[in-house]
This record gives C-alpha cells, sequence and structure tokens, in this order.
C-alpha cells in the first residue's frame, strides 16, 4: 500500500506541475489526490518522527505559519462569509499550509530518482501545451473578427491573467537556462532546442503584455548574469554572455511590438504625473497608484495586526469611497501589492513573515548554489510588487507548491539530514 501510494504521489506532482499553467481548474481535485494519498498512508508517527529528526524537513514546515497567520486574523474579522470573508479567504489560501505540511513529511527516497527534474519538465512541456493553444484560439479569433488586439494582453491569456501567465513562461525559461547552466554537456541540438524556446516564450511574454511579466524578464536575465559573474567565472568565463545576449534580444524583440511598448510609456506618464492622477482613471497604472495610496491609509490606521483576514476588501472600499475613486470601488480591487495586501490583512507582523519566507531561503539557496531557487524567489518577490498573487488560486498554488518542492531539493536533498 504504502509503494502504490508512493508512486500515485509522484505522478500527481507531476500532473499537478503540468496543470498549473494549463488548466487552473483541475487543480483543486489534482491536490486533493494527492492529500487522500499521504492520509491513506496511516504512517502519522512515522511522518511526526521524519519532521522531527530532521531540521530542513521543520524549516520547510515553517511556511505553514503565514497561513497560521491569516486563521488568526479570522478572530478579529467582521466580515466571515461570502467570496470577500475570511472563510473563501482561507479557502484559496489552503495551498499555503498543505504544501509544506506534505513536503516536509513525505518519504521522497520511495519517488524514482528524476522526479525533481520531472518535475521541472511537465511545468515547462504545460507552458508550452498552454501557450500554443492560447495562440491558435487567437488566430481563429484574428479570422473571425479581423482585429489584431485578439494576440494581445487578456485577449490572448483567455481564462487567465495576464500577469500569471507571463510568470509561469517566465519560469519555464528560468528552468530552461538552469538546465543549460547546470549541464555543459548538453548536445548542440538540445542547446538550440533550448534557445529556441526560450525565443519563444520571450515573444509569448511581450505579447501578453503584461508591465511586470516584461520587466520581470529582465530582472532574471540580470540576476542570473550576476550570479554567473559571482559564482561561475572560474569555470567558463565567458557563461555570463548567454543571459546577456537572450537580454538584448528580448529588448529588441519588445521594440518590434510598438502595442506592448506602449504600456510602458502610460507607466511613466502615470508617475511623472502622480499628484494629478484622476480619481476615476482605468488606466492600470494609474489605478495602481492610487489603490497603493488607499492601502496605505488603511495600514496607518491598523499597523500592528491590520484589519483580519477578512475586512481587507470592506476596509479598502471604504477608502476607495471616500476618495471616489469608483473604478476599485466598483471592481472591488484587492491591494495589487502582496506585501501591502498582508500588511493590510494582518499588520507588520504579517508583512515582517512573509519577507522573512523570502530572505532566509534566499540566503540558504545562494550558499547552496542553486540558481533555479534564487530567481524563483526573486521572480515571485518581483511580481508580489504588482499583484496580490496570494488572493488568487493561481498564484498562490504556484508560490507554495514550487517554493516548497525547491526549498527541499536545495537544501534537504543534498543534506546529510535529507531522510
Amino acid at each position: 500500500m504504502k509503494s502504490f501510494n508512493l508512486k500515485l504521489q509522484y505522478y500527481l506532482f507531476i500532473i499537478l506541475a503540468f496543470f498549473i499553467p494549463v488548466f487552473g481548474k483541475v487543480i483543486p481535485l489534482i491536490i486533493a489526490l494527492i492529500v487522500l494519498s499521504w492520509l491513506l498512508e496511516l504512517n502519522f508517527k512515522e511522518k511526526y518522527v521524519r519532521v522531527k529528526k530532521y531540521v530542513h524537513r521543520k524549516n520547510i514546515i515553517a511556511f505553514g505559519f503565514l497561513y497560521i497567520l491569516y486563521v488568526i486574523g479570522t478572530s478579529y474579522s467582521s466580515v466571515m462569509h461570502g467570496q470577500e470573508g475570511a472563510i473563501f479567504d482561507l479557502e484559496v489560501k489552503l495551498s499555503l499550509i498543505i504544501f509544506p505540511l506534505l513536503f516536509a513529511t513525505i518519504d521522497f527516497s520511495g519517488y524514482k530518482s528524476d522526479f525533481f527534474i520531472m518535475v521541472q519538465k511537465a511545468f515547462v512541456l504545460g507552458s508550452i501545451i498552454s501557450s500554443v493553444f492560447l495562440f491558435n484560439n487567437a488566430v481563429f479569433s484574428y479570422f473571425y473578427e479581423n482585429d489584431p488586439s485578439v494576440f494581445y494582453y487578456s485577449n490572448l491569456s483567455a481564462h487567465f491573467h495576464p500577469s500569471y501567465l507571463a510568470l509561469y513562461f517566465t519560469f519555464s525559461i528560468t528552468i530552461i537556462l538552469s538546465w543549460l547552466i547546470n549541464n555543459r554537456q548538453i548536445n548542440t541540438p538540445k542547446k538550440i532546442i533550448s534557445t529556441l524556446l526560450i525565443l519563444y516564450f520571450q515573444v509569448f511574454i511581450i505579447l501578453l503584455s503584461s508591465k511586470a511579466g516584461i520587466l520581470g524578464v529582465g530582472v532574471i536575465y540580470i540576476l542570473i548574469t550576476l550570479y554567473l559573474i559571482i559564482k561561475k567565472k572560474s569555470e567558463s568565463p565567458s557563461l555570463f554572455l548567454v543571459p546577456l545576449f537572450l537580454l538584448i534580444s528580448f529588448i529588441f524583440i519588445l521594440f518590434m511590438f510598438p502595442r506592448s511598448y506602449g504600456r510602458f510609456v502610460t507607466v511613466v506618464s502615470s508617475i511623472e504625473h502622480e499628484e494629478t492622477l484622476s480619481a476615476d482613471s482605468h488606466e492600470s497604472s494609474a489605478a495602481r497608484i492610487l489603490v497603493w495610496k488607499s492601502a496605505m491609509e488603511v495600514i496607518k490606521d491598523n499597523p500592528v495586526l491590520g484589519v483580519g483576514t477578512g475586512d481587507v476588501k470592506k476596509e479598502l472600499r471604504k477608502v476607495y469611497k471616500k476618495k471616489n475613486i469608483e473604478s476599485a470601488y466598483e471592481d472591488h480591487l484587492n491591494a495589487h501589492n502582496q506585501y501591502i495586501q498582508t500588511s493590510v490583512a494582518l499588520g507588520i507582523i504579517g508583512l515582517l513573515v512573509l519577507l522573512l519566507f523570502f530572505i532566509l531561503p534566499f540566503i540558504y539557496a545562494y550558499k547552496k548554489n542553486n540558481p533555479l531557487y534564487i530567481i524563483f524567489l526573486a521572480l515571485i518577490g518581483f511580481h508580489f510588487l504588482f499583484e496580490s498573487m496570494l488572493e488568487r488560486q493561481a498564484g498562490v498554488v504556484f508560490y507554495a507548491f514550487f517554493n516548497s518542492l525547491l526549498f527541499y531539493f536545495t537544501i534537504g536533498k543534498k543534506d546529510k539530514y535529507s531522510g
């Protein structure tokens, strides 16, 4: 029975990685099956001993502390039910505790040795299939509508938010680059295919026109270049030229699509005219600035504990109404910044915990020379600046799953206490 459960979990995790960028509605079912398999092992004492014995497993469990804070935050929430209430919020964020618990207690020695790389391959394959499907959908729409806008932004991303899809594709680029960096013996045909895949994802990210997504690509190339210069200069001084070349090619491609590049012009305009922004502005950059200012007012009134898990949108909408920010009020907008969102809900305590969950793993990943985990943390941390990613399944599952996976296989896999 144990052997069957471990095999089942192995394939379910791989299937989960595949479907994250493909079809979000099936994700809860896959997670439920993984949890059910975990429960049916009926070896809870063994799981407890495993966590108690190995330090890195305790560290993984600690990631669930943020969820505990959100549970505590329900105790001083006035809104408990509905899609803006505390109960629904806890359901959305459940992955924050599920994946740390799973990765801290599962006996990965019973999995096939290729598990870590197979999860990466499944995610990249899912990203390829998702992008091909979306592009074909846009082509059919173009034939019917004769409108080039079907190839851009939310028209292209269909049921996905463009920022989340851009994040998935950027992480796929990071995975492919990590293969090239860590496996110098890859043959030429595979190198060519890998490079073409990266260029393909670059074009798609630009078409998605997510400002955070486009800037995120630039961030990862700069960080990978710095990492290679600092950590790998003795192995191959010219290795850093690879991400540098990709960055230049990305900028060149961006200028080939004025519609995508033009979105950055509005950002500059919004920043330059910040003091005169119209409260009824529907432009995304302008709306974000207005929302951030409103959220900061809520934080000032509730700095330590926040307003509670379920009262975030209620308190934000009060400020939107007071400031006559009609678009934000009507659309029930969240803070569009996870750091601010967490601060509104849980105060400075929640913010500090969230920041620690980036800083400490980043230090570990740097010491263990794992560029994939370093870039993952930087990428998520950057996207958190522009989206409240833990308020949607598409963001929270991606973060919680890959953060737990990468932490375990960075710290635990090569640790003498791997267990």
